[in-house]
């Protein structure tokens, strides 16, 4: 097949992501001091929530304030048990109040307070969202897009941390391998796109700004016009990834979204019929967006498209390696190497 479409996710593939992890950290720590209690999360702990596709330390940092509460240590391991008797297709932060929930009343203890903080988790001036925010984005341009009075006094993690994955070697090829007609790019990603300034960042540090974006911001209007959580829309659900396939034909981006919502529904638009014959090339870190390809594949050969659908996952982390080729991936340690294939 010449007609090929290459779609990045960005933390663990783009981007080496230490701003989103140190920020993690740093949050965990400094929101269990709140509590009374001394923590350290390792990237042990990082990888097996990413590994479980819990991969939006708003999510994650909230579940372990959560644990804080229920146990009165900070043993992650009853947390994960129980996470993984929930249906990985189910939106993060639901499978996250089923898991708290449980576990809470398996400790005996009462879940109403553990599950609010899960629930809150992407609502600005809730414990531990904001502080997390604050080292994102950094105390000036917190204050700049929330209007509320920082408390940290940093810089953003991601501009301080963050480091490209993505070669120059790899990028030159990428770009004069997008010259031929008939491929495409674009970005997947649970990053906040639209009004907020992650995803940009990223593509600012990799080179790659001129490469459409379906992130969360994305989703999020989704939510908006058609009901529920930018979650319900998000990877592992395959809306999420056809949007971002289709907006790698240069299409206006509400347009995108909304071609890929109604082809749910049994619509397809005269674009998605046009991937008819088309490889596509899926570099993801996180069970969810695989998740999410899987289903976008299967949708279009459900309706007679000729697609295939290569699930590549990026990561040197054995723990997220497993995880990854459960869900069928091929596993590469960097997005350099996993990017010969679909170059050829």
């Amino acid at each position: 097949m010449d007609k090929k479409i290459i779609i990045f996710d960005v933390d663990g593939v783009l981007i080496e992501s230490h701003g989103y992890h140190q920020a993690f950290k740093d949050t965990v720590r400094i929101g269990a001091k709140k509590l009374g209690f001394e923590v350290n999360l390792t990237d042990e702990d990082i990888a097996q929530f990413e590994g479980m596709g819990i991969s939006s330390e708003w999510h994650s940092s909230a579940a372990c304030m959560a644990v804080l509460l229920i146990n009165g240590t900070f043993d992650l391991g009853p947390l994960f048990v129980s996470i993984a008797k929930e249906q990985a297709e189910i939106p993060v932060r639901i499978r996250l109040e089923r898991a708290v929930s449980r576990m809470a009343k398996e400790a005996g203890v009462d879940p109403v307070h553990p599950v609010s903080i899960i629930q809150n988790s992407e609502t600005i001036q809730s414990f531990p969202f904001d502080i997390f925010q604050e080292m994102i984005l950094g105390s000036a341009r917190f204050e700049e897009i929330y209007g509320i009075k920082s408390s940290l006094n940093v810089e953003s993690y991601l501009y301080k941390y963050d480091k490209p994955l993505l070669s120059m070697r790899a990028k030159t090829q990428l770009f004069d391998w997008l010259q031929k007609a008939e491929r495409g790019c674009a970005i997947m990603t649970n990053r906040p796109t639209r009004e907020m300034p992650d995803a940009k960042y990223a593509q600012e540090l990799t080179g790659l700004e001129t490469i459409p974006v379906s992130g969360y911001g994305e989703m999020g209007w989704l939510a908006e016009e058609f009901g529920g959580e930018a979650a319900n829309y998000s990877k592992p659900s395959p809306i999420h990834a056809l949007s971002a396939v289709l907006a790698s034909f240069g299409k206006e981006s509400n347009q995108c979204l909304l071609e890929a919502h109604i082809a749910t529904k049994g619509d397809f638009s005269d674009d998605i019929m046009r991937l008819d014959g088309y490889e596509i090339w899926v570099l993801e870190d996180t069970p969810a967006g695989i998740m999410s390809a899987d289903a976008m594949g299967k949708l279009l050969r459900g309706q007679g498209l000729d697609v295939k659908v290569n699930k590549l996952g990026i990561t040197y982390s054995p723990v997220k390696a497993r995880y990854l080729e459960a869900q069928g991936a091929q596993v590469f340690e960097n997005v350099n190497i996993a990017l010969d294939g679909a170059f050829r």
